[in-house]
């Protein structure tokens, strides 16, 4: 039996580089390769985001303090019709006591507008316009890590007009397992450090919390009609060679080129690819790390 394992010189190509491998069907077996033509897939317009994992506990304070004030007022309002009461009955109450207790209600309710004009100057309109049972279903989530809060910065250099609808983000070391982040919320002042548009986001983690501090890059999704035309590359197509992800693809019966690919664009179980960078051909599903090992090895000896 002879074993073909041929080793060209590699080729540059758009996006990237490539090297043809010849292997023939007994040596392909031997490799147990097993091959299909990857899944289209479509995503909406992306931008690029820099995401970091803030601590609830300002928000958190704020809304109980405006908790708190709203509990004073409706003490404060209790007070002053009391005082009315008795004074127009004849009660010994003084006119003084009705005015202080009018006073203290009007100082009351400076002191939660002031709150409430804080929430709305830091945090933004949408979370100072949520109810009173949305403000505690959501500082119950946050104490309890069922939601994080993140806050997701665009560089300056990248402008685009429709609100996003989403961010897919993930940290270091876990690109094959985004975190999706389907509430984006608008944030009132930008980030000093990029000097671009920023945004609150809520990302539910039933799983396990986030820790405060953590890192996260990703894409914010655009509303648009376009979407954006690649490919799904599962996890277990990609080998890692010199620092770079590779594909192997078929390009005759026992031929195969190795394609470099960009892993700028995970999602769950693999990464979006550009179709400009892949043609139609069958790419190695199964058995891609054993043609690496076979091909760095060098060629095989004939039998």
């Amino acid at each position: 039996m002879k074993t073909k394992l041929l080793i060209p010189v590699l080729a540059l190509i758009a996006g990237g580089f490539s090297c043809a491998v010849e292997v023939d069907a007994d040596a392909q077996k031997l490799l147990g390769l097993e091959t299909a033509i990857l899944a289209t897939k479509t995503l909406p317009p992306e931008v690029p985001v820099f995401g970091a994992v803030l601590s609830p506990a300002p928000l958190i304070d704020l809304f109980r303090q405006i908790v708190a004030a709203q509990a004073v007022i409706g003490v404060s309002s209790e007070s002053l019709e009391r005082a009315e009461k008795l004074f127009a009955s004849g009660e010994l109450v003084a006119r003084k006591d009705v005015q202080a207790a009018q006073a203290q209600l009007a100082q009351d309710k400076v002191l939660i507008q002031a709150l409430e004009d804080r929430l709305s100057l830091e945090w933004g309109q949408t979370f100072s316009k949520l109810t009173a049972p949305d403000r505690a279903k959501l500082l119950d989530d946050l104490l309890l890590g069922r939601q994080a809060l993140v806050r997701l910065s665009v560089s300056r250099g990248e402008r685009f007009d429709a609100m996003p609808l989403a961010a897919r983000l993930h940290s270091a070391g876990n690109e094959f397992a985004p975190l999706r982040c389907g509430r984006i919320i608008p944030a009132p002042a930008v980030d000093p450090a990029f000097q671009g548009r920023a945004f609150f986001g809520l990302i539910e983690t039933p799983a396990s919390p986030l820790a405060a501090g953590l890192a996260l890059t990703g894409s914010l999704e655009l509303k648009s009609e376009e979407q954006l035309a690649g490919k799904f590359v599962p996890q277990n197509t990609v080998v890692f060679y010199l620092g770079k992800a590779w594909i192997y693809q078929k390009s005759g019966d026992d031929q195969f080129e190795r394609l470099e690919i960009s892993t700028q664009n995970p999602i769950d179980g693999g990464w979006f690819v550009n179709l400009d960078l892949l043609t139609p051909q069958e790419v190695v599903t199964k058995g891609a790390q054993s043609l690496l090992s076979k091909e760095t090895l060098g060629p095989a000896e004939e039998e």
